[in-house]
C-alpha cells in the first residue's frame, strides 16, 4: 500500500492517525508543485512556465518545494484515510509532519475530534414539557414606538428625501451639525410606507415589534429544549471542537470590527484585552453552541431527518449568490445543516 496508517483513541472524541505516505507516492506531486511555482516566479531570462527545475529550487529552496508537496499530498489522502476507515470526524484536523526529506516517505500526525457517540434521554418528553410552557410577551411600549419611528424618520432624512415646499417638518428632531431635519411625524409619513394614517403606522410598527419578540421569545424556548435535553444526554466533548468554535467566535468578530472600519489590534487595546482573554470569555459559550450543534445532529439521526434535495439546492442557490468565493462543497454542507437543524427543531416543537 502506497500509505500506512495507525489510529490511536486519545479518548473524549479525539483520535490520533499517525502514517507514513510512501517514498513513490509522495514523489508524484513534485512535479505539480514544480510546475504551480515555474508559472508563478518571475526571473530574468526567463519565461513564467518555461523555468528549469534546477532555477526553481534555487530560488525558493528544497524545503519549501518539500511543504508544498506535503500539503497537496495530506489534502488529498486525508479524505482517503476517514472515508476507508469510516470515522466520523468533525472540526478542522491539526496536522504536524514528522518526516520531510527528498527520497523519503513522507511521515505525519494528524489529531482530529469525531463525532461523540451521544446517549440520548428521552428527548420527546423533555421537548413536549417545554414546549407547553406559556410564553408571555410583553406589549410595545411606548418607548419602543417612539424610537422605531425615530429611525424610519431618520432612515428617511438618510435617504436623501426632498421636502417640497408644503409638506411639514419636525422641527423637534432637527438632525446635528445643521443638517436636513427629520420629515414630522403625521398622515404624510405614513403614506410613504403605503399607509393612510399615522395610527396605521403605528398599529404596523406595534404588530411588527410583537412579531419580532413573539420570535425571539420562540428562539429561546428552542434553546431551552435543547440545553434540557444536553444537560441529561451522556457524551463526551471534544476539547478541540470548543477551541474551533472560540477560534470562529473570534474571526466574527474580528471581521465585523473591520467592516465597521476599525483596526481589530486597536479594538483590543481599547478593551484591554487581548486574543487569548476574548477566547477564554467565550469558553462557556463555545462549549453551550458546540452542545448545541451535537445534540441537535444526534436527534436528526435518530428520527432519520434529512434535508429535501428541492430544499437544499434551493438554499444553496442563496448561499452561491451572496458567497461566490466559498467553495461550493462547504456550502452545500452548510446548507444541509441549516435545513436540517430547522426542521429538527420544529419537529421538537410538534413533539
Amino acid at each position: 500500500m502506497s500509505i500506512t496508517v495507525t489510529i490511536k483513541d486519545l479518548g473524549h472524541s479525539e483520535l490520533e492517525i499517525t502514517g507514513e505516505l510512501a517514498t513513490e507516492a509522495f514523489a508524484l506531486f513534485r512535479p505539480a508543485v514544480i510546475k504551480d511555482f515555474g508559472s508563478k516566479l518571475k526571473i530574468d531570462g526567463f519565461r513564467a512556465g518555461h523555468i528549469p527545475e534546477k532555477v526553481i529550487i534555487d530560488k525558493v529552496g528544497e524545503e519549501t518545494i518539500l511543504l508544498e508537496m506535503a500539503e497537496k499530498a495530506l489534502k488529498e489522502n486525508y479524505p482517503k484515510i476517514v472515508t476507508d476507515h469510516k470515522l466520523d470526524v468533525i472540526g478542522q484536523p491539526e496536522i504536524n509532519l514528522t518526516k520531510v526529506a527528498p527520497g523519503n516517505p513522507l511521515g505525519f500526525k494528524i489529531k482530529t475530534a469525531v463525532v461523540p457517540k451521544i446517549d440520548l434521554p428521552d428527548y420527546k418528553t423533555i421537548a413536549k414539557k417545554i414546549g407547553t410552557e406559556k410564553i408571555d410577551i410583553a406589549e410595545t411600549t411606548e418607548e419602543e414606538l417612539t424610537k422605531a419611528l425615530t429611525n424610519l424618520q431618520t432612515e428617511l432624512a438618510h435617504q436623501g428625501h426632498h421636502h417640497s415646499p408644503e409638506e411639514k417638518i419636525d422641527h423637534e428632531h432637527p438632525e446635528p451639525n445643521g443638517e436636513q431635519a427629520l420629515p414630522a411625524l403625521d398622515d404624510e409619513l405614513a403614506k410613504k410606507f403605503g399607509l393612510a394614517t399615522l395610527d396605521e403606522l403605528k398599529t404596523k410598527i406595534k404588530d411588527g415589534i410583537k412579531n419580532e419578540k413573539t420570535t425571539q421569545a420562540k428562539e429561546q424556548r428552542r434553546l431551552k429544549m435543547i440545553e434540557a435535553i444536553g444537560l441529561e444526554a451522556k457524551f463526551e466533548l471534544p476539547p478541540v471542537l470548543i477551541e474551533t468554535e472560540q477560534e470562529k467566535m473570534l474571526a466574527e468578530m474580528e471581521n465585523q470590527t473591520t467592516q465597521m472600519g476599525l483596526k481589530f489590534d486597536d479594538y483590543l487595546n481599547h478593551l484591554k484585552k487581548t486574543r487569548a482573554d476574548l477566547k477564554t470569555d467565550w469558553a462557556p459559550e463555545a462549549k453551550k453552541r458546540v452542545t448545541f450543534g451535537l445534540i441537535l445532529n444526534a436527534i436528526s439521526e435518530a428520527e432519520k431527518i434529512e434535508a429535501p434535495a428541492e430544499d437544499l439546492q434551493k438554499e444553496l442557490d442563496y448561499l452561491s449568490a451572496h458567497y461566490a468565493d466559498v467553495d461550493e462543497n462547504r456550502l452545500r454542507t452548510y446548507a444541509r445543516t441549516l435545513i436540517v437543524n430547522e426542521k429538527t427543531l420544529k419537529f421538537l416543537e410538534n413533539c
